[in-house]
């Protein structure tokens, strides 16, 4: 009797051993399937951003051709349309070179070879220029442009030039979202709280649905339907703004609903912080 008690708590605690060892197996197969599943969506994410970005590329390179190849076919071209065919020609050439800008760019962040030329910055200075930038853009478009900030807000030690692009990409973009109607308006905002400069680009556009507002910052991201708003071209301004803003220690993000226009808000400390050795 004592040898089949024995024989049984043994075979129990193996049981007990196997039950164990099966959940286990079993939690460790979701995480594997979670893990697929995540790497699949990242997959077919970067596809598309590399055929959104060739598309990119294709498009003012095809145009660049053509419009040479009529002018080399066509010596006997009038002036005013050679002019014009060249100013195309400039124009495609210039965007090309952006693109390409934007990707070297973003690889430069992300592999953390990103430096700043950190010096006190006037905000209401850098604001005012960045409107002016993107002034002549919405005024094309109708839009009404709004600047609230202060003269006297404290100077803000940050690299003035990668700020510039963070502002411009923000106002473009919401030039870009805003109806072309005379309906348009663009409000920017900045102001101190708490020991960190508050800046605001808000605008009464299309809007971004709450399930976009953490996605519309990853580089391979496309929005998937037509009716949302989402980023212009390759996508890749909103990926190098928050890797800019981020270098400075700040932070951004979006609040928006469909319908109801969108503001990019942003934060940054108002002291030199010691920058992250990591990798963004």
């Amino acid at each position: 009797m004592v040898g089949i008690l024995r024989e049984s708590q043994q075979l129990l605690a193996a049981n007990r051993q196997l039950r164990r060892q099966q959940q286990e197996l079993q939690r460790l197969t979701t995480d594997l399937q979670a893990a697929y599943e995540q790497l699949q969506a990242l997959d077919e994410r970067k596809d598309e951003f590399l055929y959104t970005v060739t598309h990119e590329l294709r498009t003012p390179l095809t145009s660049i051709r053509a419009l040479s190849e009529i002018l080399s076919d066509n010596p006997e071209l009038d002036e005013e349309e050679r002019l014009r065919f060249l100013h195309t020609i400039t124009k495609e050439s210039e965007r090309l070179s952006r693109l390409i800008t934007l990707v070297l760019d973003l690889e430069k962040y992300e592999s953390g070879k990103a430096t700043l030329t950190a010096a006190p910055v006037a905000v209401a200075e850098l604001v005012a220029e960045a409107v002016a930038a993107v002034e002549q853009l919405a005024q094309a478009r109708h839009i009404q442009l709004v600047v609230a900030v202060a003269p006297d807000l404290p100077t803000l030690p940050a690299d003035r030039d990668r700020l510039m692009q963070v502002l411009v990409n923000l106002l473009s973009n919401a030039v870009k979202a805003c109806p072309a109607d005379g309906s348009g308006r663009i409000r920017v905002g900045a102001e101190v709280r708490a020991g960190q400069l508050h800046l605001h680009v808000t605008d009464n556009g299309k809007g971004i649905d709450p399930a976009y507002h953490q996605l519309i910052f990853d580089k391979f991201y496309q929005a998937q339907h037509q009716t949302m708003r989402k980023p212009e071209g390759s996508g890749l301004g909103l990926a190098i703004t928050r890797n800019i803003v981020e270098l400075h220690q700040g932070r951004i993000w979006v609040e928006s609903a469909p319908e109801q226009g969108a503001s990019f808000l942003l934060t940054l400390p108002l002291h030199a912080q010691e920058q992250p050795t990591h990798n963004l």
